[in-house]
């Protein structure tokens, strides 16, 4: 395990609703560290989603700051639409719905995030297909997200995700919509780029079915971290490849 890739220390994030003031996030200090796997629990309304839209600098926090490896990004007042770049390369977002472009492929959908960061087409297309073939997709490259399962969806959601080899990932109920089997394995997934790219990697998850792989948990309630535990013998995957190296 590296050093701290993503520090959030004292995040607050309040919201003005009629004539009230709703804390959302209230003193949230957290750090995740390269190579491991961090987990966000708690009942809806605790704070989690708040919490990834501050750590993937979509919104800044109302007192607080975040620092990604070592550099201060995110303050309260901080314009975030200068940090595009930034995120793009720093930051790995996946989401619920994989929200894959339908009318592209799947390798498609992968290399775009690539060709957006100015590679060319060939080499964005040949990346995004090591990516896929590592993730056990080679046979689905050329499908559009219609004749995908929603695992499989999902697992092209992480490949664009990892694309630009972002140090930190953030995934926001990446399992929700998935059954037993589909979610397992994609929760595996987290835990082998966490140990075969060192990535950070932060999950939020109502989950309960996989905990067992990460390293630790944070119970999140009423903005508020209210637990942390610690695994001693977590589970660790057989990993695949997922190192083809970008262009």
């Amino acid at each position: 395990m590296t050093g701290a890739i993503l520090d959030v220390h004292g995040a607050t994030r309040h919201y003005v609703s009629g004539d009230s003031i709703v804390k959302a996030l209230d003193g949230v200090s957290l750090e995740a560290h390269g190579g491991e796997l961090v987990g966000i629990v708690g009942p809806s309304g605790s704070g989690k989603s708040t919490f990834l839209l501050i750590a993937g600098l979509l919104e800044p926090p109302t007192a607080g700051d975040v620092t990604i490896r070592g550099q201060k990004v995110s303050e309260p007042g901080a314009n975030l639409d200068r940090l595009r770049d930034f995120r793009r390369h720093a930051i790995g977002f996946v989401f619920q719905k994989a929200n894959l472009i339908p009318f592209l492929t799947a390798g498609e959908n992968v290399a775009l995030a690539l060709e957006i960061d100015d590679v060319a087409a060939r080499p964005a297309r040949a990346y995004a297909t090591d990516l896929l073939i590592n993730l056990g997709l080679g046979h689905r490259i050329d499908n559009p997200p219609a004749r995908l399962s929603g695992g499989e969806q999902q697992r092209v959601a992480i490949a664009r995700a990892l694309a630009n080899d972002p140090p930190l990932i953030l995934a926001d109920e990446p399992t929700a919509a998935l059954d037993s089997h589909r979610g397992r394995q994609v929760m595996e997934l987290f835990r082998q780029i966490a140990d075969v790219r060192q990535a950070a990697v932060v999950v939020v998850t109502h989950d309960p079915r996989s905990l067992d792989l990460f390293d630790r948990i944070y119970e999140f309630a009423d903005g508020r971290i209210v637990g942390e535990e610690r695994s001693a013998d977590k589970v660790r995957p057989e990993a695949v490849g997922l190192l083809p190296q970008r262009p």
